[in-house]
């Protein structure tokens, strides 16, 4: 009976995860956030703090100012209704310094920071799906970045999707460098 429960449940758990998904396939439009930086870490990087959150902002900006390059809705196949920056202009900034850097070499983010972070997203009630990248970790020692690609409802804040994508960094000054990990975690989205 206990067998027969526990199947049941995980059958109407991933059900219910196809329907989710079915959501972001259906929608016309995606409402687009940017990259929130406030729970990624840095692992072997001799940058401080300070430059790492400089570069964060600068890293956004390039999906306003070099669009054609970074253009999310070509990547998943949906109209961007809008790039707004703004939640992610009041989180970036907040980030502790003392707690970016990590000797951690596998921090990934769980399901419940995940959660915690959409939740935190200062953003208006409105109608539709949201997208934003939650930056998960800076490896500089192997030129690679982590992301988790969260899609959610934007009166309700319930996640819908999450796809892990991450991306080879490279090229000159801080912000090329780990601007390259995001163009090409991009790619993993298709």
């Amino acid at each position: 009976m206990k067998k027969l429960f526990l199947l049941l449940f995980l059958t109407s758990n991933l059900l219910c995860m196809g329907q989710n998904k079915d959501l972001v396939k259906e929608a016309k439009t995606i409402k687009f956030f940017g990259i929130d930086y406030s729970l990624a870490k840095v692992y072997g990087a001799a940058e401080t703090p300070y430059q790492f959150k400089v570069a964060f902002n600068k890293i956004n900006r390039l999906f306003l100012v070099e669009a054609k390059k970074y253009d999310v809705g070509k990547k998943i196949k949906k109209e961007i209704s809008e790039i707004s920056l703004d939640a992610v202009d009041q989180l970036n900034p907040q980030i502790k310094s003392d707690e970016l850097m990590t000797t951690n070499k596998q921090y990934a983010l769980d399901e419940q920071k995940i959660k915690q972070a959409i939740q935190a997203l200062p953003i208006k009630n409105e109608e539709g799906i949201g997208m934003i990248f939650l930056a998960e970790l800076l490896n500089k020692a192997d030129n690679m970045a982590s992301y988790q690609t969260v899609f959610f409802n934007l009166e309700s804040k319930e996640i819908i999707d999450v796809r892990p994508v991450s991306g080879k960094a490279r090229g000159f000054g801080l912000r090329n460098f780990w601007a390259h990990s995001i163009y090409k975690a991009l790619d993993m989205l298709k």
